[in-house]
C-alpha cells in the first residue's frame, strides 16, 4: 500500500463495481430463466477478499506507536455498525411487504427465503443471518472488531503474528477447524492488519497503454481461473492470495498510470457512493431484473447477444438507480444520508 493511502478509494470503488458482475445474474438463477449458464456463469472470487485486506489495512495503518482502540472502536461503530443494523433491518421489513405484494400480483416467490412473520426472533436471526447475501461480508467485518485488541497485541511480536496467521491459513486450508469467519473474509483481513501495522505499501511501477491493454485481460483471466478453487484444498487458498495481491498490484499501478482516464476520473468523481451502492445493488437488482423478466425479457434470454445486453443493461440501470437515490438522499436528507453510509 502507498504510504498517503493513494487511490484507495478508487480501488475499492472499483471492487464493488466487480461485486455488481457478480451479482448481475443471481435473479435470473433464482427465478429459473433458461439461459446459457456456460457463457454467462461469470464470478470474481477476489471482491471480498480485495475489501478485507483494505479494511484491515485501515484499521491498523499507524497503530505501531499508539493504538487508539476505544476511538477506533466509536468510529467504526458510527461507519459500519449503525448502517449495518439499519440496512439489515430496513431490508427485513422490506422484504415482508415486497414479498407478499409480489407473491399476491404473480403468484410467485420474490426472493430465495420464504416468508417470515415479522417477531422479534426473526429480527434477531435476519440481523444474524443478514437477508441479503452480500452483507456476510460486513457481518465478519463487525464480528472482527471485539478480536482487533488481540490482533493488535499479536502484531507487536512479529514472529508470534506470522505463526498465528499461518494457524490460521491451515485451519482453512485442511478444515481442521470451523473459524466461523469465512476463507474469503479471515486470512486477508489478517494480511491487512499485518500490512498496515508495518506500513507497508505496493511497489510503484509506471504502465504503459501497452502494457495496461496486456495487463487488464491477464488480470481478469487469471482471477476467473481461480475463483471456482476450493479454499479447504492445500494449496489453493494460499494461490487465491498471490492472485489477489497480484490484483491489487496491477489495478493500483494501472490507476496512478493512467490518472488522466475516463475510468479513473468517474471513480475519483462517484467513489463517495461506494458504500450506498455495495448496500443496495442487490436489492435494486431485484426491481430491475424481475420486473424485466415479468414485461416479456424472459422469452428472448436464449439469445446471447440480447442475454448479454440484459445483464449489462441492468447494471448499468443499477449504477444510475442507487446514484440517483444516493444523490437525493444526500441533497435532501443528508443527516440521514450520512449515518445509513457510516460518513
Amino acid at each position: 500500500m502507498k504510504r498517503n493511502l493513494q487511490h484507495i478509494d478508487e480501488i475499492r470503488f472499483l471492487i464493488i463495481h466487480i461485486v455488481l458482475i457478480n451479482h448481475w445474474n443471481i435473479n435470473l438463477y433464482l427465478a429459473h430463466a433458461p439461459y446459457d449458464h456456460k457463457i454467462f456463469d461469470i464470478w470474481f472470487d477476489l471482491t471480498s477478499p480485495c475489501l478485507a485486506v483494505l479494511s484491515g489495512y485501515l484499521f491498523f495503518y499507524r497503530t505501531k506507536e499508539d493504538f487508539h482502540y476505544i476511538k477506533k472502536l466509536k468510529t467504526r461503530f458510527h461507519s459500519l455498525v449503525v448502517p449495518y443494523l439499519f440496512w439489515t433491518l430496513s431490508f427485513f421489513v422490506v422484504y415482508i411487504v415486497v414479498k407478499d405484494v409480489y407473491a399476491r400480483i404473480f403468484h410467485s416467490t420474490f426472493w430465495y427465503a420464504p416468508e417470515e412473520a415479522l417477531t422479534f426472533k426473526n429480527v434477531i436471526l435476519n440481523i444474524v443471518n443478514p437477508p441479503l447475501v452480500n452483507f456476510w461480508y460486513l457481518q465478519n467485518l463487525v464480528l472482527i472488531l471485539p478480536f482487533n485488541f488481540v490482533i493488535y497485541y499479536l502484531l507487536k511480536n512479529r514472529y508470534v503474528y506470522i505463526a498465528f496467521f499461518l494457524l490460521v491459513l491451515a485451519c482453512y486450508s485442511f478444515d481442521l477447524a470451523d473459524l466461523y469467519f469465512q476463507s474469503r473474509f479471515l486470512p486477508y483481513y489478517l494480511i491487512g492488519c499485518f500490512f498496515g501495522y508495518n506500513e507497508k505499501y505496493l511497489p510503484k511501477m509506471p504502465v504503459s497503454k501497452l502494457a495496461t491493454a496486456l495487463l487488464i485481460p491477464a488480470v481478469i483471466w487469471v482471477a476467473l481461473a481461480t475463483s471456482f478453487w476450493k479454499d479447504n484444498v492445500f494449496p489453493f487458498l494460499e494461490i487465491k492470495i498471490g492472485v489477489v495481491f497480484f490484483f491489487l498490484f496491477s489495478v493500483y499501478n494501472i490507476l496512478d498510470s493512467h490518472q488522466n482516464s475516463l475510468v479513473f476520473k468517474y471513480l475519483q468523481k462517484y467513489k463517495a457512493y461506494s458504500f450506498f451502492l455495495f448496500a443496495i445493488n442487490m436489492f435494486l437488482f431485484s426491481f430491475v431484473q424481475r420486473g424485466l423478466l415479468k414485461l416479456g425479457a424472459e422469452r428472448y434470454l436464449h439469445y446471447e447477444a440480447f442475454l448479454l445486453f440484459f445483464l449489462v443493461g441492468s447494471v448499468v440501470a443499477v449504477i444510475a438507480l442507487a446514484f440517483g437515490i444516493a444523490s437525493l438522499l444526500k441533497r435532501y436528507c443528508t443527516r440521514f444520508y450520512y449515518t445509513i453510509t457510516g460518513r
